[in-house]
């Protein structure tokens, strides 16, 4: 029998204890019928009946599963110019940030149209509108947040889609955004900021206080909360990063095999982490370790 020399295998063991460690293993990818023309995959989101919904730059763009992943139904074909952000919010409504033709878009889960916010084709600015826009969350009041990429802010709304506040601006101060590009929400309603370009997380209370900066892993591309810690989705290297609450990263996983430029993500009630892969067209599913 050969004998491995002990830099080899301290290797193998590092390597071992490092995917023994990973929070997350993948169990597939969900399966797309024939009548979807596939684009680029830019969200993913669940909701309180385990239905899946997946938003991608092909025809139809809006893609819906049920909880055991068979397809229902897709629509919006021709509607959306740069699909880009996708949520549920506490009714169960479906909501999509275009970021190309700058509305925001509320449908009912069978696929029908019920309210758009912004001017469709017009950027704007202030209380008029949104330039630009690339994700949104929503907190335990039902109040509303959207990264408004093309301002560099902020912008919260009320249940009932009213202006209430906004902050920030274009520029690398804290509070301030290259790109406002994924958000995320905790259970304290603490919102998470991927400010992309910035190479950082910014958290803010739901006032829009600057709590803290979080750096030192990358460039982050989506968010997602999973109780009080944070998964991001790094684009660039293709990778996943879990952090605490205080932003130290207490695991990472994935590589340019395994993901390819993964995106906004979602989770299921069971934990199943929905990550959506640009380039890979697809949305990858882990479980999560148990």
């Amino acid at each position: 029998m050969r004998r491995l020399s002990p830099a080899p295998l301290m290797f193998l063991l590092f390597v071992t204890a490092a995917r023994a460690a990973d929070p997350y293993t993948s169990s597939g990818f969900l399966e797309f019928p024939s009548e979807v023309e596939l684009g680029a995959v830019s969200a993913v989101a669940v909701d309180a009946d385990d239905h899946v919904y997946v938003l991608h730059r092909g025809e139809p763009p809006l893609v819906a599963f049920d909880a055991e992943h068979k397809y229902l139904r897709g629509w919006g074909s021709g509607m959306l110019k740069v699909p880009r952000g996708l949520r549920v919010d506490g009714e169960g409504n479906i909501w999509t940030t275009d970021n190309g033709n700058h509305v925001l878009r509320k449908f009912n889960r069978e696929g029908r149209l019920l309210a758009t916010l912004g001017t469709e084709g017009k950027a704007g600015g202030e209380q008029a509108g949104f330039r630009a826009p690339d994700d949104l969350v929503f907190d335990s009041q039902g109040n509303m947040y959207i990264a408004d990429s093309g301002n560099g802010r902020i912008v919260k709304l009320d249940a009932e889609g009213r202006f209430v506040s906004q902050w920030g601006k274009k520029g690398k101060l804290p509070g301030e955004f290259a790109t406002a590009h994924g958000l995320a929400i905790d259970g304290a309603d603490r919102i998470y900021v991927a400010d992309r370009g910035n190479k950082r997380i910014q958290v803010f209370d739901s006032a829009g206080k600057h709590l803290a900066d979080w750096t030192g892993f990358g460039n982050p591309f989506g968010l997602i909360a999973v109780g009080d810690r944070l998964i991001a989705s790094e684009g660039d290297i293709d990778k996943l990063f879990l952090f605490d609450r205080e932003g130290k990263i207490v695991a990472s996983w994935g590589d340019s095999e395994s993901l390819m430029l993964p995106h906004l993500m979602a989770l299921d009630s069971a934990g199943r982490l929905y990550v959506t892969e640009v380039d890979g067209k697809r949305v990858q599913v882990f479980e999560p370790a148990k």
